[in-house]
């Protein structure tokens, strides 16, 4: 294990190889032709759905595992906004693979995010997603996937590779949109603003990454909204939605937000759980 070298009152540390990967996918995903749509989503009814189911049955649901259910049957309903586009022609796939960042604990006892991928999500129930990421949770890693895993084996290989050569075999990949399926998904979905815990941010997250869509979860507010004639008090989550215009124009867009926005409010299949 290498050593961090100190020089008087600063420390140098080296970047860990599998971290050379995310600075490669943020310069290559610079090209690509994203639009960011900044909104807030009522999670009130959603959230006070989700502590009736806690105090019925005694587990907590994740949110963020919610949330992923109603976008995969958005994306499922609106396919065109996770399709992958290699020049003039756009690849739409049927099944929706949600790349989620999970959050796990090293031997160190350090917690990192790591990914992984929720294959079909939108074929999958509210329960099934949420026992995937708390199953992911407590699986052992080693740098950004499960350790012993054929993803781990083909990391640990592609990060050894010289710069030049990893940005070319990522160029290749973005062009095979079954190999990027495979290996990334098609949909991102990161909670960062959600895990800083206690801590009051301002303002949401503005991802550059290869997907063609990505939902980037900020931090609850609590905002005052008309209702009935009435001021109410609700629950906002501040998010980022990311999309590919060169796939999606702006009417359909405009449609499929709609759709998360219904969905959302209404606390969309929660109720007939409880």
């Amino acid at each position: 294990m290498q050593q961090d070298k100190k020089i008087e009152d600063l420390t140098v540390k080296k970047i860990p190889k599998t971290h050379r990967l995310i600075l490669d996918m943020y310069d290559l995903s610079l090209k690509l032709h994203h639009i960011h749509v900044v909104a807030q989503l009522d999670v009130d009814s959603v959230l006070r759905l989700l502590e009736q189911y806690e105090e019925i049955h005694g587990e907590k649901l994740s949110l963020t595992g919610y949330l992923i259910y109603v976008f995969a049957r958005a994306i499922e309903k609106y396919k065109d906004a996770h399709a992958i586009r290699v020049g003039l022609k756009k690849y739409i796939f049927t099944d929706v693979d949600v790349h989620t960042i999970v959050e796990r604990e090293m031997e160190n006892g350090e917690m990192v995010p790591t990914s992984h991928i929720i294959r079909e999500a939108n074929r999958k129930s509210i329960l099934d997603i949420h026992n995937e990421i708390r199953k992911a949770q407590t699986q052992s890693i080693e740098g950004l996937v499960e350790r012993g895993s054929k993803r781990q084996k083909l990391q640990n290989m592609f990060s050894s590779f010289p710069e030049f050569l990893r940005k070319k075999i990522f160029k290749r990949m973005l062009k095979k949109p079954k190999m990027m399926k495979k290996n990334i998904g098609t949909v991102c979905v990161t909670a960062v603003g959600m895990l800083a815990k206690n801590v009051r941010t301002i303002g949401t997250p503005i991802p550059i990454q290869p997907w063609p869509i990505q939902f980037s979860l900020g931090c609850l507010d609590k905002r005052v909204r008309m209702e009935n004639g009435q001021l109410v008090e609700r629950e906002f989550l501040n998010i980022t939605i990311t999309l590919d215009h060169g796939v999606i124009h702006g009417g359909i867009i405009t449609r499929f937000l709609n759709e998360i926005y219904k969905m959302v409010e209404c606390g969309i299949d929660l109720e007939e759980m409880i």
